[in-house]
């Protein structure tokens, strides 16, 4: 609880700052530097650093180009609905959606599925704000996405190659902060490739829901005197009042952005659940949304009767037999030991690493245990049941996605916690109160594949 403060404060400092010098650069209003401090709070103590590296992505290039070349663009700046100052609406249709994925990572821990979503959200505005503050600087002039008739630079719904390229880069940018962590391992640059690229194309994706929503449901007014048309109301640049065109009159340029977010998260997401022999690919995203575990000082010898280490777990263990815990046996645990807890998860999992059990308090006089443990809360002779990923107490077997084996590690920790820790404990809320009293740990692995 402490650290989480902790961070939430410093979270609250950065974001502080970023809004700051935003404020003092003309980039937002009071508005939006406002909005941008709760945000950036949300996201930096919430999230942590891979989460504020994609925000600051963002924020910082579409800032940038939206105050450059503004001599080019101001022939077209009378077609927006809002100036290159971000207003609070303005944060929020871009920010909002990954912000409450921040919230949902807090209450799902134990998945890398709120980071994919946070990744695809921003990919899609940040494609959207590129594509729009460099678009306009295309020598063609841009057609309408829905009929293809030529229209107006800068008019909504209007599309153009350079546009289009612009878009893809926006989203390459946040994509590869996204990955970025993986880039580090060799072994892991093919997966963080993949995963780059599914979010790169769905921030595209995203941002060409925005351009079909502008040119079709978007609310369009016109203005009398100079007879154009714009997205500006009540009035227009030249002090005009603006006269409703078309379009659905709540569906203004802020809500077209919400959609634009919400579209690059629901693509990232559909593309990691629809896609189950590919589900190790979006492996590791999770190590990036949560801090690396603490090292520990020592190993002692655990093993499982059943299987063989790195061998076949058999059926009678899975959701495919009766789905029993197999027995496990340890010795040697080290001088000091008040008691054990066993974590043993899927790293392969579609979504990140998947949980199939948890168990602490157990008395270091144990020497192992027995294959079936009841699946009860508190367990009588051996220890308390945390909660795995399927939101149960007890062992639940592996019964993964047809495809690729994965991987099930069997840990167990020696600590020197009294064995007073309450039931119910998922693995993340586990391991913050194991923090700092692993004394030593035994691995077991099996693989299974359906």
């Amino acid at each position: 609880m402490c650290a989480m403060l902790l961070q939430i404060l410093l979270g609250f400092g950065l974001a502080l700052l970023v809004s700051l010098v935003a404020w003092r650069a003309r980039a937002l209003t009071p508005g939006g530097a406002a909005a941008a401090l709760g945000l950036g709070t949300l996201v930096f103590g919430l999230g942590g650093v891979a989460w504020a590296v994609l925000l600051l992505g963002f924020f910082i290039s579409s800032s940038v180009l939206s105050r450059a070349f503004r001599r080019r663009k101001a022939t077209v700046e009378e077609k927006f609905s809002k100036g290159s100052q971000r207003d609070a609406g303005q944060v929020l249709a871009n920010g909002g959606v990954a912000g409450l994925f921040t919230v949902v990572h807090l209450l799902f821990p134990d998945s890398g599925l709120p980071f994919l979503a946070f990744a695809g959200t921003l990919a899609a505005v940040n494609a959207d704000t590129w594509a729009t503050e460099l678009g306009v600087l295309s020598r063609r002039s841009p057609r309408l996405i829905s009929t293809g008739k030529v229209v107006e630079r800068g008019a909504s719904g209007g599309i153009s190659l350079a546009g289009l390229l612009a878009a893809l880069g926006g989203a390459v940018l946040i994509a590869g902060l996204a990955v970025l962590p993986l880039t580090a391992d060799t072994g892991s640059a093919a997966r963080a490739f993949i995963i780059g690229t599914v979010v790169a194309l769905a921030g595209l994706a995203g941002s060409l829901v925005d351009s079909l929503l502008g040119a079709t449901l978007q609310v369009i007014y016109t203005c009398p005197t100079c007879s154009k048309e714009t997205e500006r109301h009540p009035t227009h640049t030249c002090g005009t009042t603006t006269v409703y065109q078309r379009g659905w009159r709540w569906l203004n340029n802020d809500w077209v952005n919400a959609a634009c977010a919400t579209a690059g998260a629901g693509l990232v997401l559909a593309s990691a659940v629809l896609a189950p022999a590919a589900s190790p690919l979006f492996t590791g995203l999770m190590g990036l949304a949560a801090p690396a575990k603490e090292s520990v000082m020592a190993t002692f010898p655990l093993s499982c009767p059943a299987f063989t280490q790195g061998s076949l777990i058999p059926k009678q263990f899975t959701c495919d037999g009766v789905n029993v815990s197999p027995a496990l046996n340890w010795s040697g645990l080290p001088p000091g030991t008040l008691s054990l807890a066993l974590i043993t998860d899927d790293p392969d999992a579609p979504g990140g690493t998947f949980t199939h059990w948890v168990l602490y308090n157990m008395a270091p006089s144990l020497a192992g245990l027995p294959e079936g443990v009841t699946k009860i809360a508190r367990v009588p002779g051996i220890g308390t049941h945390g909660n795995n990923s399927f939101g149960r107490p007890g062992y639940g077997g592996p019964c993964p996605p047809r495809g690729a084996p994965h991987r099930y590690y069997f840990t167990l920790y020696a600590l020197d916690l009294p064995p007073d820790l309450p039931p119910g404990l998922t693995s993340t809320r586990l391991q913050s109160a194991m923090d700092g009293h692993i004394l030593a740990e035994g691995q077991w692995m099996g693989n299974y594949q359906r």
